[in-house]
């Protein structure tokens, strides 16, 4: 029997329609031309139309009948596949063989759509579904082969593997690094190297450990392992990377020396760096006391000649003058805490928040955000301007991370709580915000980390690590409890006064 071809107009999308049946192809273009209006469609109808049609490689899908009668469509199946494996097959047949439909499956088959009136119209949506499902298996395979080809460019050894020991993929490096050429060479992993229990103190599942590798040579090589353990077979899943640190380790000794007599000239410098600051504080503050008393001269010998936007705008340049002297001082007090100890002073919390409320004001107006202060609060020994800060990012926060056309709402509150034998006052933020998901808890706290595309929340990703920071300095700690959509609840640990 001679082959049949049929083209449409444009090639869109272009299949191989493989039936004895002129019947039944007829009826299957027509509900894939109202899918696919610029269909192309070749119709196949014996072998030799079957080779041609695969020899030109012009087609993006192949529906074919299982009954022919020059072979069947397993066979159609296989050869297709063999040659493009990512070519869609549809099988399209009067058969409803369910081990048949479940050998095809195996043997790599997209879909199997029965004849009959009510499956028709399905060979459309099968032929949609499977295009998709075979193109997003191409950009997966892109991503997955552009992925490799950065991690096979790093000079960091990457891997996964087995808390048993079983390795089950890396990069070059890594593989570089344990001095091995390929990944078969590798019967068994270091496991009492490259893993240990995290640290007390580390994010659960995380850690990291400078470790002194063997190397099939008998050489020695220091690296720096950091690696996450996540459920899995064979005990667990390890993802790590290594990283050469053999010359800082050899170099360890002169470093210290150099330290020590870097610490003498630091010394000296520091004296220096005082004087220096000395000077800054005197040069900067003259001019802001000489324009602070003109403009409060003007308030008190020509305030009935004033007419009442000038009145206003000397009393603007007596505050602003009053903070920017501020100001510099509590950058002199920053510039210091590197080089001398801080002694802590009882510290009103009420105070501090007020002082956050007025520095929020104008925010807390812009969003009409509530706020609720279980007054009074107690006295802790701290800094004021750190704790401010503390709590101004916290709030900041608070009336930030909340969902569209949500009013914020914050209460501040504290409670007293005995922890390692002794009392802390514990200060809590609470929320009504989008809340952190529990694995987040820790996470968040750490510099540059971030949860939420900045065109959603915008920020730098450091602010609660200022917060565990400042806090740390007064002996404290900071933390949270929330979970996604409830709500947040901060908290951070001050020493009361009654400890001082």
């Amino acid at each position: 029997m001679p082959s049949q071809s049929t083209f449409m107009a444009s090639p869109d999308l272009r299949i191989i329609l493989i039936d004895d049946n002129p019947g039944d192809r007829l009826l299957a273009l027509r509900e894939l031309t109202q899918e696919f209006p610029n269909l192309q469609a070749e119709q196949i109808t014996d072998q030799a139309a079957f080779e041609g049609a695969l020899a030109t490689q012009r087609f993006d899908v192949v529906i074919t009948d299982y009954q022919l009668h020059w072979g069947d469509g397993l066979q159609v199946l296989r050869r297709v596949k063999r040659r493009f494996p990512d070519c869609p097959v549809i099988m399209f047949t009067n058969s409803s063989n369910g081990e048949l439909a479940a050998q095809a499956m195996k043997d790599g088959l997209d879909d199997y759509v029965t004849k009959s009136p009510r499956q028709y119209i399905r060979l459309a949506g099968a032929v949609r579904s499977a295009l998709a499902f075979t193109r997003a298996n191409r950009r997966v395979e892109r991503l997955q082969s552009r992925l490799q080809t950065l991690l096979n460019r790093l000079h960091v050894g990457v891997f996964r593997a087995s808390v048993g020991g079983r390795l089950i993929e890396c990069n070059i490096a890594f593989l570089q690094l344990l001095g091995f050429t390929s990944s078969g060479q590798i019967q068994q992993l270091p496991f009492e190297q490259l893993y240990c229990p995290p640290p007390d103190g580390a994010p659960e599942g995380y850690w990291e450990n400078e470790i002194l590798l063997q190397r099939p040579d008998g050489s020695e090589l220091w690296v720096l392992l950091s690696a996450t353990l996540s459920a899995g077979e064979d005990g667990g899943i390890i993802d790590g990377l290594i990283e050469d640190i053999s010359a800082r380790k050899q170099n360890s000794e002169q470093l210290e020396r150099r330290v020590r007599e870097r610490t003498v000239q630091l010394e000296a410098a520091n004296q220096e760096l005082e004087a220096f600051t000395y000077s800054v504080s005197h040069d900067l503050r003259e001019p802001l006391r000489n324009m602070q008393g003109l403009a409060q001269a003007l308030l008190e010998d020509f305030s009935a000649q004033l007419p009442p936007t000038a009145h206003q705008y000397a009393q603007l340049i007596v505050r602003s003058s009053q903070q920017m002297d501020t100001l510099i001082q509590d950058l002199l007090t920053y510039s210091r805490l590197g080089r001398a100890d801080t002694h802590p002073q009882p510290v009103n919390l009420n105070t501090v928040i007020s002082a956050v409320l007025t520095q929020l004001q104008t925010k807390l107006q812009e969003v009409g955000a509530e706020v609720q202060v279980a007054s009074p609060l107690p006295e802790v020994h701290g800094h004021f301007n750190t704790l401010v800060q503390v709590l101004l990012n916290l709030l900041t926060n608070a009336i930030k991370f909340v969902a569209p056309g949500v009013t914020p709402r914050v209460r501040i509150r504290a409670d007293v709580h005995d922890r390692e034998g002794s009392r802390w006052v514990r200060l809590w933020v609470e929320d009504n915000g989008i809340g952190v998901s529990p694995e987040n808890h820790q996470r968040i706290f750490r510099v540059f980390e971030r949860l939420h595309g900045s065109e959603t929340y915008p920020g730098t990703g450091i602010g609660l690590a200022i917060v565990r920071k400042g806090i740390e300095q007064h002996g404290g700690r900071a933390g949270v409890e929330a979970d996604l959509g409830q709500g947040s609840r901060f908290w951070v640990d001050l020493p009361p006064v009654a400890d001082g």
